[in-house]
């Protein structure tokens, strides 16, 4: 018996030591796969610092346009039917920046719209061995503008950046900034236009969406309680437009439009309103000479107060009823946008039944597949923020233990993915494609 139990523990033994064996091999290959990791990621900090190994911003030749005209810009749009290249038609006059940037501006909207999500689409250039056009740079050159940078695109658009945007809690954003001189076709006074067009949420700034801590006291932001996350983002671009400022004339007479959509859409919010603020005429913004904003999706990224004061009358936000982002962080906990809602026909509007059809009729041309978005939807976003809402007082608690666990519940008993369908950028261009400002409620 003891001889039997000898040999079983003999014939054990090799398979011990190739379990350890193995064992130290997985140990050697992860701490190997680490350091590999590691390597790579310090070597793209690096090129990231001295400025190499990226992709060159493209060189677009553009045809000098004024006055009125409509263009038709080529984009790229998840979920479209083939190959995700789609186009639309949109309208251009040098004119709307001579009358009242408090006015609203039907086409203009829908034209920013466009650009919104031709600034999203734009990432697509910056990745290594794409072959996607510079989608931004092509619109813009339709529009007649003189310049068109997208610099910004770089180091922020490939999977590593990414990565690196996560290890290191980096606030970025990417921009398209264009340029043109608009001339006043009454008068002939003439303007400097920068257009700011801000990309959306694109792989590690969505963690820049949550940090919604009061950001009163950053560079620009006068109103107490804005957004962090995307109040550092909006610094980065106001450095920029000062830069620029400073190099023009001080007799030219600037004017900026801003637009985006979600994150973007609030970056952009942030950035009108800081010209709204400035009255000293001590930063670029201040001294323009017309400002405006229209922004599409965009989240409550203030606690101001003053955020729907008749000052901020020259920012319009574009809203979906059914679009479950513009409601977060909630309203009842104080957060808000600065300048004025301007809500789509939804569920239970007397313009949704006169509309919707030629709703679906655009998104369709447009898209190649049927409109995934469905205005009865807005009864879900009703019940999640009511839901939410009275079970989570404010957002500190919203980020403890019980309350992640009140938000998870609240997630579970909707269809998050069904109700993400109101938020895309192509849902909100064929809502503007298909009404007119008499169909919109203004906020």
């Amino acid at each position: 018996m003891l001889g039997r139990g000898a040999r079983r523990s003999k014939r054990r033994r090799p398979r011990r030591r190739g379990v350890l064996l193995a064992l130290l091999v997985t140990i050697a290959l992860a701490d190997t796969a680490t350091l590999a990791g590691a390597a790579v990621l310090h070597a793209r900090r690096l090129e990231r610092v001295t400025g190499t190994n990226a992709v060159t911003a493209p060189t677009v030749s553009s045809e000098r346009r004024t006055g009125s005209f409509g263009a038709t810009l080529e984009y790229a749009a998840l979920f479209s039917h083939d190959g995700h290249r789609v186009t639309s038609d949109v309208a251009w006059d040098d004119a709307w920046f001579f009358q009242d940037p408090t006015v609203y501006n039907h086409e203009l909207a829908h034209t920013c719209a466009v650009l919104s999500a031709i600034a999203n689409a734009e990432s697509a250039y910056y990745q290594q061995g794409s072959t996607a056009p510079a989608f931004a740079e092509h619109a813009f050159a339709e529009l007649g503008f003189d310049e068109v940078c997208t610099a910004s695109y770089r180091y922020r658009s490939e999977v590593l950046d990414e990565v690196i945007g996560v290890l290191d809690g980096t606030d970025v954003v990417a921009y398209t900034l264009a340029t043109k001189r608009v001339r006043n076709p009454e008068t002939g006074a003439e303007k400097e236009l920068f257009v700011v067009v801000v990309r959306g949420s694109y792989g590690s700034e969505w963690l820049s969406n949550i940090k919604i801590e009061g950001a009163s006291g950053v560079a620009g932001a006068e109103g107490d309680g804005d957004h962090l996350g995307f109040t550092l983002a909006a610094n980065e671009i106001v450095a920029d437009l000062e830069e620029r400022a400073a190099a023009l004339a001080p007799d030219v007479e600037r004017a900026y439009l801003f637009c985006g959509h979600s994150r973007g859409g609030a970056v952009a919010n942030l950035l009108a309103s800081y010209s709204d603020d400035m009255a000293d005429g001590s930063r670029a913004l201040a001294t323009a000479g017309d400002v405006r904003a229209y922004t599409f999706a965009t989240p409550n990224c203030t606690s101001s107060e003053t955020a729907r004061d008749a000052s901020y009358d020259n920012i319009f936000n574009l809203l979906n009823p059914s679009d479950l982002v513009p409601q977060l962080p909630l309203s009842s906990w104080g957060y808000a946008r600065y300048g004025r809602d301007v809500w789509l026909p939804g569920a239970g509007d007397a313009a949704l039944d006169a509309r919707w059809d030629a709703v679906c009729a655009s998104y369709e041309a447009t898209m190649g597949t049927a409109c995934p978005s469905d205005p009865e939807d807005r009864a879900a976003v009703s019940a999640f923020v009511r839901d939410i809402g009275e079970r989570v007082s404010d957002f500190d608690e919203l980020v403890s233990p019980g309350g992640l666990l009140e938000l998870a519940g609240a997630c579970m008993r909707i269809d998050l993915p069904r109700l993400l369908a109101s938020h895309y950028p192509n849902t909100y261009i064929a809502w503007l494609d298909a009404t007119t400002e008499d169909d919109l409620a203004f906020g």
